[in-house]
């Protein structure tokens, strides 16, 4: 059976618009009428492992799902030990998110402000508004403002092109957070800091082949604030699915951030058009609840399993309750603005950033692994979810600021 690949379009702002142009899709929009495959097919994504499944794509999916549930066993510094960072006290870096918004920016932010904070080092924001122009006005401004470093936040280089370059030209360390690197750069000037969103999106779709045996009827929901988290599903998720499993139907709907309520609609209108949809995968957790909504209005309160990409508190204990939430890849954003700071910290004292660095702490979570973790305020605060949690004392240390 040939998959079918559909979009529904939900109500896109002007300026998202404006950011999936900028950024194309490598994958087929089709529409067809593919026979959807029964739920009864579903196969345990962790079954036992001496039962290998004779498809070897789901093998492989199998296989990969099991690494990725797996989690850190030490912190391993990502570079050598830096010198003495008294000459940076009162230095200020100029942090530019995409669209503050969205919670994993002030996550990852806020984190970075606390690990900098340990050197000296202020941090100031200037939101970029999910608009080319107010990203590119915070990079003005944080060179007309003589930033020590500038850190974006999952804004692609050719979305303000002309304003990175004046910021490289103005000799400011660059670091540009949760997207590939473009080129190699000179590393005392230019860092790249991403956990590859690309293939944490691949993961779940991973885990839907392996957990469907092959033949998923999956609904996939992307956001489309920026190319980077379009780049995410259309490489990842959609990708993956269109050359491991010809056998999986996906329909996918976009949205974004600033049209949420719209989302519960376009879910339930998905469902009564194809009540044989078996999975959901959403980008992001923000966009769970109204799924979980649009899931309800339709009546398809049993047997839709969702898989999100963020992991955070409210989707997990979703996950521990088996309430709609089957599966939940997460990075910690806490570790992600600590290994930022890192970087940050390496090209302002005149060290060369660490390159092509593999960002460890992310792990897929299922209900064989949710019952290990400490689902509170409190547990997920400590990054204990993702192993060993001794970073921040271990950057301490790498730093000379203990």
């Amino acid at each position: 059976m040939k998959k079918s690949v559909r979009v529904l379009w939900g109500s896109v702002a002007a300026a998202s618009a404006l950011l999936l142009a900028s950024c194309s899709s490598g994958t087929t929009e089709a529409t067809g009428a593919s026979q959807a495959p029964s739920s009864s097919a579903s196969a345990s994504a962790t079954a036992d492992p001496a039962v290998a499944s004779a498809d070897p794509a789901v093998a492989s999916a199998e296989e990969a799902v099991a690494e990725a549930s797996a989690a850190v066993e030490e912190f391993t510094p990502p570079g050598p030990e830096l010198g003495d960072l008294s000459s940076l006290k009162g230095k200020t870096v100029y942090y530019v998110p995409a669209n503050y918004k969205i919670p994993l920016f002030h996550l990852v932010g806020d984190a970075m402000a606390e690990a900098l904070a340990t050197a000296g080092v202020d941090v100031q924001v200037c939101d970029g508004q999910a608009s080319p122009s107010s990203m590119a006005g915070c990079l003005t401004q944080a060179i007309d403002a003589k930033a020590d470093a500038v850190v974006s936040g999952s804004i692609p280089d050719d979305l303000a092109s002309v304003a990175f370059q004046q910021v490289r030209d103005a000799g400011i360390p660059l670091l540009y957070m949760l997207v590939a690197p473009a080129g190699p750069g000179e590393p005392d000037k230019v860092a790249y800091l991403t956990p590859d969103n690309v293939a944490i999106q691949a993961i779940n779709a991973k885990w839907v082949i392996a957990d469907s045996a092959g033949k998923a009827n999956v609904l996939v929901i992307k956001v489309t604030d920026t190319p980077a988290t379009t780049l995410w599903m259309d490489e990842g998720a959609l990708a993956e699915y269109e050359k491991s499993c010809p056998d999986c139907k996906v329909t996918v709907i976009e949205t974004n951030t600033g049209q949420l309520q719209k989302l519960p609609s376009l879910v339930s209108s998905a469902m009564v058009r194809d009540p044989d949809i078996t999975h959901v995968q959403a980008e992001f957790d923000v966009t769970v609840q109204p799924t979980v909504q649009g899931l309800q209005s339709a009546g398809k309160t049993d047997g839709v399993k969702i898989i999100s990409g963020d992991g955070t508190l409210a989707v997990l204990q979703m996950l521990g309750e088996g309430r709609f939430v089957a599966g939940a890849s997460g990075v910690n954003l806490d570790a992600l603005g600590w290994y930022g700071a890192d970087q940050v910290l390496r090209m302002m004292s005149g060290s060369p950033s660490v390159q092509n660095l593999a960002f460890p702490y992310k792990r897929l979570f299922t209900a064989e692994n949710v019952d290990e973790l400490d689902l509170t305020a409190e547990g997920e605060s400590s990054g204990s979810w993702y192993g060993a949690n001794d970073y921040k004392e271990g950057f301490k240390q790498l730093w000379g600021v203990s």
